[in-house]
């Protein structure tokens, strides 16, 4: 399911690479709608120990971006490593819709951290690792979220799939669409924000060198570079290829 051209790298931050393929047989609402479903924020709760208080208080802090991919009858949930790979569960609040009814409900997912899956080039000494990770999931029937469809064994795949094989080409313009922190004000609601960039470079090969911890070492040969304003909090986001003709729909 995590193709090999489906990795970013934006400034030190590595994001998962969505492309809209073909518009869906039927479309299921807005865009916007639609994506307030497919992309979700992760979240993890704190006890909070403050010098001088009478006791501990409960919070609850952002890690970072996810999107729903759904393959066959089975979903997924998919991130940066780096985001989720923290030793400690996840959760997110999401919002299903019932397809009968069209009533849309507020679920909390759980994310154990023992349930994700990382990419399987796990780097080494002179590489990082790739930044993805996945976790399957069930929801609550008869709710469930939109998501992205990939049929890798479809032969009408062109038709159907919306992670394609293939990135944008520098220099085509890119959305992402995540959860940044820290800008100034507060939403009543979790609702992605639109960030517009431009692909700027492919490497196709151990090019590009990245400094993290203090220590210096190559990311993988297949991620890409955008330009883009970008803010804690991004991380895992959606990358997605900015159609000319306007949106192509999710599905769900």
């Amino acid at each position: 399911m995590l193709s090999k051209n489906h990795i970013v790298l934006i400034v030190s931050v590595l994001f998962c690479v969505v492309l809209f393929g073909e518009e869906t047989e039927h479309p299921k609402g807005p865009m916007y709608e639609q994506l307030c479903r497919a992309v979700i924020r992760l979240e993890h709760q704190e006890i909070r120990v403050r010098l001088g208080a009478a006791k501990p208080e409960a919070g609850t802090l952002p890690n970072g971006t996810a999107f729903f991919v759904r393959t066959g009858n089975e979903l997924y949930v998919v991130s940066a490593r780096h985001v989720v790979d923290v030793g400690y569960h996840l959760f997110s609040r999401v919002q299903l819709r019932n397809p009968n009814t069209g009533d849309n409900r507020l679920f909390r997912l759980e994310l154990p951290h023992t349930k994700w899956v990382y990419h399987p080039n796990h780097g080494d000494k002179d590489t990082y690792y790739v930044d993805v990770a996945a976790m399957k999931i069930r929801v609550h029937n008869p709710y469930h979220p939109s998501y992205f469809g990939y049929e890798p064994n479809d032969p009408e795949g062109k038709k159907t799939n919306q992670l394609l094989s293939t990135d944008a080409q520098p220099p085509e313009p890119v959305l992402a669409f995540g959860f940044p922190v820290d800008l100034g004000f507060e939403l009543t609601e979790q609702r992605p924000m639109a960030r517009w960039g431009v692909m700027s470079m492919r490497t196709d090969k151990e090019f590009l060198r990245l400094r993290r911890d203090g220590v210096t070492r190559f990311v993988e040969e297949r991620c890409c570079i955008i330009d883009a304003r970008m803010f804690p909090g991004n991380s895992g986001s959606p990358v997605m290829n900015q159609p000319r003709t306007g949106f192509k729909t999710v599905s769900g």
